[in-house]
């Protein structure tokens, strides 16, 4: 009898993938599923671009098994001009996430389909907001980010299982049976979990610094897929510009640093400051 009830619940959480999918994505917001049993209740309460809050009820058999929330292109074609993601380019993943009364592990992919271009665990704080801030190199193209927050603990037979509870026991040292057998995965607890100031871009790229004029600095941009503007510093000096080519003043006869960050036209959120590779001399 379980096992057709879990059966029918299967099908009823993709039924309610596909319904999700279809509708919610759209208009720059996270689309989401949430698999359970009936009687169960589990939703996306705060749903923009830079972030979300999702509300579960306690998790295990006879309720909340499985819940995501997603950007995807393919359902969201509208979404390609922010998250084409391209294999071998350097990308900033930054956001702040929280599970409101408990520690909990949250799995992050950035993938097509089965092809992971990124993924990691994110290990949260009971009530404590968790900071994540990375730089990675794609290993492949890629158009979606995936938020795994509920589900089984173990090894199963798919692909994609395997391939998250290897990176888990790689990036922990353990395996996810040692988190069951402690008790520390804890997804057996109802919890708010809300993820903000959510930005994925390609690192800003300097192509040039150079000090021609007394006292300033002309910094030359590579074109960010997805800016809406660029944030350049020149010491302590700082201006923002939707051009690639901008001239700011700096003290003469010294040594500058000079860093970039970008503004995501996606989700409005500005990415962390990127040195540029050396110190310009001004003249």
């Amino acid at each position: 009898m379980k096992r057709l009830t879990k059966k029918i619940a299967t099908s009823i959480m993709a039924l309610t993938l596909v319904i999700a999918m279809g509708t919610t994505c759209f208009g720059a917001t996270w689309g989401s599923y949430i698999g359970g049993e009936e009687g169960t209740a589990g939703k996306v309460t705060a749903n923009k671009a830079s972030g979300f809050t999702i509300a579960l009820d306690p998790v295990g058999w006879g309720e909340v098994w499985g819940a995501q929330v997603f950007l995807n292109c393919e359902t969201n074609p509208s979404l390609k001009q922010y998250l084409t993601i391209k294999k071998n380019h350097t990308y900033t993943l930054a956001f702040d996430i929280k599970a409101t009364n408990i520690p909990k592990y949250v799995y992050l992919k950035i993938a097509k389909g089965e092809t992971l271009a990124y993924a990691q665990w994110v290990k949260l704080t009971g009530g404590k907001t968790t900071k994540v801030n990375v730089s990675f190199k794609a290993q492949a193209n890629a158009d979606s980010v995936y938020f795994g927050l509920a589900g089984d603990v173990g090894t199963r037979a798919d692909n994609d299982a395997e391939t998250r509870y290897a990176i888990f026991q790689k990036q922990f040292k353990k395996s996810a049976e040692d988190m069951n057998d402690t008790g520390e995965y804890h997804y057996a607890v109802a919890t708010n979990i809300t993820v903000s100031k959510f930005i994925l871009i390609e690192q800003p790229k300097v192509k040039s610094a150079k000090s021609r004029k007394k006292g300033k600095v002309t910094v030359k941009l590579a074109k960010v897929p997805g800016a809406k503007k660029y944030v350049v510093k020149v010491g302590t000096k700082k201006k923002t510009t939707s051009k690639t080519s901008i001239t700011l003043k700096a003290k003469s006869k010294k040594k500058v640093k000079v860093q970039v960050a970008v503004i995501s036209k996606l989700t409005g959120v500005t990415s962390p400051f990127v040195k540029y590779k050396k110190k310009v001399k001004v003249k």
